[in-house]
């Protein structure tokens, strides 16, 4: 059956926007303007009635959805020509009369015109309205007789439609459909039962460029309406909408919306619910450890996050590359596991797209000359990693440089030292790092640099990853260890893998892993071995036992004094390598290195910071150190410092591989010996053999007073002060202290402000008499206001407050210390390590300290005196060098003979005289001999 040829009022272009019911059409004009809204009209077909959908207060009259479905699928985004039959006043709005016409779609390819209530009708989904009345208005005149002709072309295809069993006279059953106009009751099951499913859906409403109101045709008989943002972007908030004066539109939140409507109002699209929306930006808390998981969402919610599929392109790619919405950052992590994974990337290039050509919001950004986030071109450099300070923090070495930069891990976050509930975290955190990256080359990308604020400084910010590729922060985050930091929109600072790094966090959050698990993780207990000598001696036993066992080296104090941490046994101890000394580091910037200590200390530091290594513990030192041997890489590290020349063997020690590696350094002039000379050492030591000249003994016989005797611990050797007597007494130092003592009665206290200086000569107030006395300070710790002071006419050291030191007035510094440095010539006392040590200072202490003894000065080493000691109340002391205090303590047992000492071959009465001293200690079980022990010399 032709349609009638009839005379319409001017017909009109529009586009069809989207349709009410299967007899209503919203129609809007063409753009003609790119700033310019078109206007829009809406259109009922004259002549046709259809089912009404219901809402939230009725249901779908029978067949509404399908016929309205019909409709859509005909004329929805199609270019149509209307023109307009009769008005007729509305009811609720008296002003707005409702207007009924004829559409027609235009076919794009020959402009033919396809009848749209014809094809309503002929299929069956509308009725032809009985309009009786308005057929006598229009009485026998022309347009009336068109009217009527057209109302019977309908009605004979609505018959044919009745006939054939087509649509609303289907003789089947309406389908009976549940349709869910509001939001899910209970969204957290919702989600959990749709989370990552496509699902079909007709997009209903669009509220602004980001969020749709959508149609979820879950099945034939179950509909759910709900609201969809779209994830990854947020677009401009749209006017005119709610009828709200106070809520006005954003800047181009208009266009964002009808850009929007124009391509999926009303299409048949795909929907991945992905997420609810969190209360915060953050997913979770780095303060108290809370998860936030889909279970701690709020119950009442009004829309869902997801993704919107549409065959003709991804709308929010589109939004971005237009410059009509932003990047919402933190979407990253569900984005990641949506059926497009890489939704993140196509945002940061349509992002790049409209910022490059300046479009929409964009219109005023400046490109970054720096690395941004989604950035390609960033290239990096190759570095070693010589410490990790935390679990975001880390120190590293340039190829090729030799200074350490400290650099942050971009864009995330450990939990904060504060919160004890997830201390645990933050050494687990750390500890994965330093298994990871220490000492091991890295690729290092500088995305941006942290200006200094308040109390910290200028930090470097960085994406780390492993020769493998491995981002070292994602994996961190991915195992609940780092949190990521929530930028401000806009801000082009922060970490190169970003959306990488947000994921990563979403897969954390999903397995409730870490901060995100809500559980609290406390900081191991580790008991400090080394606290005290007292909490270091039942360690001393249980460590001896285990042998070499394995440990990290926590801190370097110096070249040879290392904090160490046990993990099996949850504790850390301080060792000392036993056998060598290294030069003094300064602990302070008011003290003053020994010549290489800091090389010595860079020398360890590189090799063992935070390594791992195996400890042998052999003794204890009175401070509650430990004494042992380190081995890193099966090397011994006491022999690596010798070798290279940063570290000389102690005079006790008869490790042969020590001297070996010492004799090394010194034929090498490394370091410390740089400018050895070995003839010159030995005249210098008396030692004419050595230097290829005859030897001569040497008779310097003086009285002296044994006034101090320290030492003989692995921080300090064995040394006596003594002073040389004249007549009986010193008269130019008895003298001193009287006018000192005076002095200091009269003088002021200590002047407000001092400090002493190390090297510096003051006046010490001694803690057991309250006199005061000449002294030197040998360490000063302004931190603590105390100095360690060396009284340099008797030679005893102790530990002061800055308040008992004064400047020492210069009419007391002209006479010269009178306590002489002094040790044993030909002997040395037992290593103070061994189990006779004790007893053979102790000894030394019970014969000479405080004592008037003659001594012969055998050598002068520097400011040091070699001498052998003689009892003046013995008869037979004085007589020969073999009758000497020196030969008693051997014969003993609590001396043995220095084999290296330079004097051997001068004296060689004195050396028979010791070897018998020693047989005879050994038959007769004396001291070190007593339970048949060997004492090597």
């Amino acid at each position: 059956m032709s349609a009638p040829a009839t005379e319409t009022p001017t017909s009109l272009a529009a586009i069809a926007k989207s349709v009410l019911s299967g007899d209503t059409i919203v129609l809007r004009g063409k753009v003609v303007q790119p700033n310019a809204l078109p206007r829009e009209k809406v259109l009922h077909l004259a002549d046709l009635t259809a089912p009404r959908l219901g809402s939230r207060d009725r249901e779908d009259e029978p067949w509404a959805f399908e016929s309205r479905d019909f409709l859509r699928s005909l004329v929805v985004g199609k270019e149509v020509s209307f023109s307009i039959s009769y008005t007729v006043p509305s009811a609720s709005n008296p002003s707005q009369p409702l207007e009924f016409g004829i559409v027609y779609v235009i076919n794009p390819t020959d402009g033919s015109e396809l009848d749209v209530a014809a094809e309503l009708v002929r299929s069956g989904w509308a009725k032809v309205r009985d309009s009786s009345k308005r057929d006598q208005a229009h009485g026998d005149n022309e347009d009336g007789q068109a009217v009527a002709q057209r109302r019977a072309y309908l009605r004979d295809l609505e018959e044919e439609a009745k006939i054939v069993g087509r649509g609303l006279w289907s003789s089947d059953r309406a389908p009976q459909r549940q349709v869910d106009y509001m939001m899910p009751e209970d969204p957290v099951a919702f989600l959990q039962q749709y989370k990552g499913k496509s699902l079909d859906a007709i997009v209903e409403g669009v509220t602004n460029g980001s969020q749709v109101r959508v149609r979820l045709l879950l099945s034939p008989e179950h509909h759910q309406m709900i609201n969809l943002g779209i994830a990854g972007i947020r677009a401009p908030r749209s006017g005119n909408l709610s009828g709200r004066e106070e809520l006005q539109g954003e800047e181009l939140g208009d266009e964002s919306r009808f850009f929007v409507e124009s391509r999926l109002l009303q299409r048949l699209i795909k929907v991945t619910i992905l997420s609810l929306p969190t209360p915060t930006p953050a997913p979770a808390s780095l303060s108290n450890g809370s998860a936030s998981s889909a279970s701690q969402q709020p119950q009442q919610v009004s829309l869902f996050l997801g993704t919107v599929h549409h065959p003709a392109g991804n709308i929010a790619a589109l939004l971005m590359s237009v410059g009509l919405a932003r990047i919402v950052d933190w979407h990253a992590g569900f984005l990641a596991s949506s059926p497009t994974p890489n939704m993140m990337s196509e945002l940061r290039r349509g992002e790049l797209e409209a910022k490059a050509n300046r479009r929409g919001l964009f219109k005023d950004a400046v490109m970054p000359a720096t690395n941004g986030a989604g950035s390609s071109a960033a290239k990096g450099f190759t570095a070693i990693v010589m410490r990790v300070w935390g679990a975001d923090m880390l120190s590293i070495v340039k190829e090729g440089e030799a200074t350490e930069r400290r650099v942050q891990l971009a864009s995330v976050r450990q939990p904060r030292p504060s919160d004890a509930k997830l201390a645990g975290l933050q050494l687990e955190g750390k500890e994965m790092l330093r298994k990871k990256l220490i000492g091991k080359p890295v690729n290092v990308v500088i995305d941006y640099v942290k200006p200094a604020e308040g109390d910290y400084e200028e930090r470097e910010c960085a994406t780390v990853r492993l020769p493998n590729g491995q981002n070292v922060a994602e994996v961190l985050v991915e195992r609940g260890l780092l949190g990521v930091l929530r930028h401000r929109q806009g801000d082009d600072q922060r970490s190169s893998d970003y959306d990488r790094l947000m994921a990563a966090e979403a897969r954390a959050i999903d397995d409730k892993r870490g901060i995100h698990s809500g559980k609290e993780f406390p900081a191991p207990r580790i008991v400090d071995a080394s606290e005290s000598a007292h909490k270091a001696a039942p360690f001393l036993s249980q460590f001896k036992r285990m042998g070499r066992f394995p440990a990290v080296v926590d801190y370097v104090a110096s070249g040879s004094r290392f904090k160490i941490w046990v993990p099996k046994q949850d504790a850390k101890l301080t060792l000392v390598l036993s056998h060598i000394r290294a030069p003094r580091t300064a602990r302070n910037a008011n003290e003053k290195s020994e010549p290489y200590g800091a090389e010595a200390a860079t020398f360890s530091s590189r090799r063992l910071l935070q390594r791992d290594v195996e400890v042998q513990v052999e003794a204890t030192d009175k401070s509650g150190g430990f004494i042992g041997r380190l081995f890193h890489n099966g090397q011994d590290v006491a022999a690596a410092l010798v070798r290279e020349g940063l570290a000389r063997v102690d005079e006790y020690s008869n490790a042969k591989e020590l001297w070996t590696a010492q004799e090394e350094a010194q034929k090498a002039r490394k370091n410390l010996w740089s400018n050895y000379d070995p003839e010159a050492e030995a005249l210098a030591n008396g030692d004419a053999a050595a230097a290829g000249q005859s030897v001569q003994p040497r008779k310097e016989y003086v009285d002296v007073v044994v006034s101090e005797v320290r030492g003989g611990t692995e921080t300090e050797p064995f040394r006596f002060a003594v002073q040389i007597l004249q007549n009986g007494g010193i008269p130019e130092l008895e003298k001193l202290m009287s006018d000192l003592t005076v002095f200091h009665k009269e003088a002021d206290v200590t002047p407000a402000g001092f400090t002493p200086r190390s090297g510096e000569l003051v006046s010490a107030q001694f803690s057991v008499d309250n006199a005061w006395y000449r002294a030197k300070v040998r360490k000063s710790n302004p931190a603590k206001k105390q100095a360690e002071v060396l009284y340099i006419d008797y030679g005893n050291v102790e530990v002061l407050p800055f308040s008992r030191l004064r400047p020492l007035a210069a009419q007391f510094k002209s006479l010269e210390g009178q306590a002489k440095e002094a040790t044993l010539s030909f002997v040395s006392l037992l290593d103070w390590r061994t189990d006779y040590g004790a007893d053979s200072i102790e000894r030394f202490r019970e014969i000479c300290e405080g004592q008037q003894l003659v001594a012969n000065i055998d050598a002068r080493e520097a400011n040091l005196l070699h001498l052998s000691l003689f009892d003046p109340n013995d008869p037979h002391s004085l007589s020969a060098n073999e009758n000497s205090i020196n030969v008693q303590l051997v014969r003993e047992g609590l001396a043995r003979i220095d084999q290296r000492s330079r004097l051997r071959a001068a004296y060689p009465q004195v050396v028979k005289a010791l070897e018998a001293a020693k047989d005879e200690a050994r038959r007769r079980r004396l001291g070190a001999y007593e339970m048949g022990d060997i004492l090597e010399d």
